[in-house]
C-alpha cells in the first residue's frame, strides 16, 4: 500500500519555486504562505513532522522526478501517481486532496490505460537508488550540534 503517494504535497510541484513555509528564508512569504497554505507542508505542525519529504536528498529527487515527467510530456503529479498503479506488489494508494479538482485530476492519471515505458521506470528507480532514504539525510549540520537531527532523532 502507497500512503502519501505524492509525499504531502512535494510531489506535485507546489514547492519547487517557493518553498515550504517551514524552510523558507523569507519570513515575509513564510508567514503569509503559513496563513494561506498551499498545502500541508505550509502548515507549522504537518511541515516540522514531514521533513523526510524535504530533506536535500529528497529535494534533489524531486527535481530529478519533474525532469523525468517533463521528457514524458506529463506533470510530476501524473508521473508519481502512474509509477504507484504500475508497481507489481502495489495493490493500493491511499490519495490525500484538498479540493474536488484534485480529486478529478488523480482520477484521470488512474484511468489511463498505457503503462509508463519501461526506460521511464528504469529512470526513476535510477533517481530513488541515489536518493534513498531522504529521512536520514541532513546536509544542513555544522562541526557541532546538540546531537539530535532535524526530526528529532537522537544521534549518537
Amino acid at each position: 500500500m502507497a500512503y502519501n503517494a505524492l509525499a504531502g504535497g512535494m510531489l506535485t510541484g507546489k514547492y519547487m519555486d517557493v518553498p515550504a513555509a517551514f524552510d523558507d528564508a523569507d519570513r515575509g512569504r513564510s508567514n503569509s504562505n503559513s496563513d494561506n497554505p498551499r498545502g500541508r507542508m505550509d502548515i507549522r505542525g504537518w511541515g516540522g513532522t514531514l521533513y523526510r519529504y524535504r530533506s536535500e536528498a529528497a529535494q534533489r529527487a524531486i527535481v530529478q522526478y519533474s525532469a523525468i515527467a517533463k521528457a514524458n510530456d506529463m506533470s510530476l503529479t501524473e508521473l508519481s501517481l502512474r509509477w504507484c498503479r504500475q508497481r507489481d506488489l502495489l495493490t493500493t494508494t491511499l490519495l490525500g486532496h484538498s479540493n474536488i479538482a484534485q480529486l478529478k485530476e488523480t482520477l484521470a492519471f488512474f484511468k489511463k490505460k498505457d503503462p509508463l515505458s519501461q526506460r521511464t521506470m528504469w529512470d526513476i528507480d535510477t533517481v530513488h537508488m541515489q536518493n534513498r532514504t531522504p529521512i536520514f539525510s541532513n546536509e544542513r549540520i555544522g562541526r557541532y550540534f546538540d546531537g539530535e537531527g532535524l526530526i528529532g532523532e537522537p544521534i549518537p
